[in-house]
């Protein structure tokens, strides 16, 4: 008894001070504020995605003393929805008051919308090939001969469907307007879904390779020689296709080109593929077809007096 009326008159004005603070904020007005408050979506597996469009923010109306709300900063209040343990498919949420995160003494009046609903689909990483886009018209007599980029493909994550879809990704444009010689860029990749995203360097160098047009030249009958030994061909001559650079092509003789047939140990008639060597300086240049592809090369015994190596009368 002695302890419980020892400093029995501070206890009584303590008592008194809190009725008193209890009658005053009793009596003081309430007043209502709305706020657009962010979605927070906790504990979601590292295994999964949020697909299609997520709610990312709630209208709320509370409730508190004036003295509350004028100290309510946009950072107090969140909505937490806790999706530990779920897993892929569609599953809804009812928002309460009680995933609201909020300062004491504040009441919840409405949540709007009152239930999210979330659609959960499974992580895939893939790597992709990168398109390099390209723009722009090369200097006249130029054209573009080869596009790449370095590295050649890129390692995407996202949910599953979204990943699957993509085919490819491509990058900024690389403009090769009026350019005579080789184009090179850093460049960022682009991709369409923004559900999907990059893992490592988003940036990749794009390499446009210009060269001088291509052309085709014919020349008509270039002589056939036989190697290993002497030979009848039938026919003797063929017409070859090239293509190369223009300026290449102008300078090209028949000279240059050394159509023969492989006779080796051969002892009878027999249709031999045409081969074709290029002189030297034109290496580039490209042997597009022989017309006939074949001839009949027949063997000579040694001192005939019909047909030279070379496929004509001496």
């Amino acid at each position: 008894m002695r302890r419980l009326f020892a400093h029995l008159g501070l206890k009584l004005v303590s008592l008194a001070l809190a009725i008193l603070l209890w009658f005053v904020v009793a009596g003081e007005k309430t007043s209502e504020i709305g706020l657009t408050v962010p979605v927070e979506l906790q504990n979601l597996s590292k295994d999964l995605e949020v697909v299609g469009e997520p709610l990312d923010t709630v209208e709320v109306r509370l409730r508190a003393t004036p003295a509350i709300l004028r100290r309510l900063n946009r950072e107090d209040v969140s909505l937490r929805v806790d999706l530990g343990g779920a897993t892929e498919g569609e599953h809804y949420f009812h928002l309460t008051e009680q995933t609201l995160r909020r300062p004491f003494g504040v009441g919840v009046v409405r949540l709007n919308p009152a239930s999210l609903t979330l659609d959960l689909e499974g992580t895939l990483v893939r790597d992709l090939p990168i398109r390099a886009r390209v723009v722009g018209t090369p200097a006249a007599g130029f054209e573009v001969a080869e596009v790449g980029s370095q590295p050649a493909t890129v390692r995407l994550a996202g949910p599953r469907s979204r990943v699957q879809a993509l085919t490819s990704v491509f990058t900024e444009a690389v403009s090769v307007e009026q350019a005579r010689q080789n184009v090179a860029s850093s460049v960022n990749v682009g991709i369409g879904d923004p559900l999907v995203r990059i893992q490592g360097d988003p940036r990749v160098r794009v390499t446009v390779h210009v060269r001088e047009c291509q052309e085709t030249r014919l020349f008509s009958d270039v002589r056939v020689r036989g190697r290993g030994g002497r030979v009848r061909l039938r026919p003797a001559r063929v017409s070859i296709v090239v293509a190369g650079q223009r300026s290449l092509l102008a300078q090209m003789t028949s000279d240059a080109l050394r159509p023969y047939v492989n006779v080796g140990s051969q002892h009878t008639s027999a249709a031999q593929p045409v081969a074709v060597e290029l002189a030297s300086g034109f290496a580039t240049v490209e042997v597009r077809r022989v017309e006939p592809s074949e001839v009949i090369a027949t063997p000579l015994p040694p001192g005939a007096d019909a047909v030279s190596a070379a496929g004509a009368r001496p």
